[in-house]
């Protein structure tokens, strides 16, 4: 395990550690990114890959968090078509055709 640096000393690892938001397979942390958690790790990004119910993804960054309490859980979520918390059912919000054809131009 590499060396914990403090804020007066920074190290590369360190600082990249800050920067660094990767995401990852599975609906469950890979060891890889637990240790990296563990090492100061900032932030992780979640995508569609990793969610399948509310409860999963609970236990999944309660785990993260208990690796690191600081731990910023990211997700990857767009507007448009593109939807990451509604991946297996579809998004309820409506897309970009549908309000294009609500849309008037009267104000």
């Amino acid at each position: 395990m590499a060396p914990s640096a403090s804020s007066s000393d920074p190290t590369l690892e360190h600082l990249a550690h800050s920067v660094l938001q990767p995401g990852f397979e599975g609906t469950t942390a890979p060891d890889w990114v637990r240790r990296r958690v563990s090492e100061g790790l900032g932030s992780v990004v979640l995508f569609s890959r990793n969610i399948e119910s509310i409860e999963q993804v609970a236990r999944l960054t309660a785990s993260l968090r208990a690796e690191n309490p600081d731990l910023i859980v990211a997700i990857d979520e767009e507007a448009g078509d593109v939807t990451r918390l509604e991946a297996w059912t579809g998004s309820s919000r409506p897309g970009n055709l549908a309000l294009g054809a609500r849309s008037t131009t009267s104000t």
